[in-house]
């Protein structure tokens, strides 16, 4: 048995000491560095897009002429139409599921039934 291990140890000196570790391509190494940084971006940036999705998607409350206040601040009057108040000087306020519309005149329900919003489709003021 002793001869046996001896042998083998004597092989593996023999043999071991000519067995290079590999060597590290440079190439290799910069490629991976560089899919493996576009993989973390690409992760960061798919669970950026889903929470501003379910942001956006997030019903905070109800203006008193029925239109529907986001999460994200977009409003959606009972016709249909989008708009962000903050592009137009005004400001939303909810308590609970009740909010108002301030700013430029605008408290949320103009005395006419509808948004702001003219025969055009567009907001009051509003220029093509």
């Amino acid at each position: 048995m002793r001869i046996i291990a001896c042998a083998l140890l004597a092989l593996t000196v023999a043999f071991g000491s000519t067995i290079r570790p590999a060597a590290a391509d440079q190439a290799a190494v910069t490629r991976n560095i560089i899919l493996g940084a576009a993989a973390v971006a690409i992760g960061v940036t798919a669970a950026n897009v889903a929470h501003k999705r379910a942001v956006a998607n997030s019903v905070v409350g109800y203006t008193p002429d029925g239109s529907t206040v986001y999460q994200d601040g977009h409003v959606v009057s009972s016709g249909g139409q989008s708009y962000y108040p903050a592009n137009y000087g005004q400001q939303v306020s909810c308590n609970g599921q009740y909010c108002t519309i301030s700013g430029n005149g605008y408290n949320g329900y103009n005395g006419y039934g509808y948004n702001g919003y003219g025969s055009n489709g567009y907001l009051s003021g509003w220029r093509r």
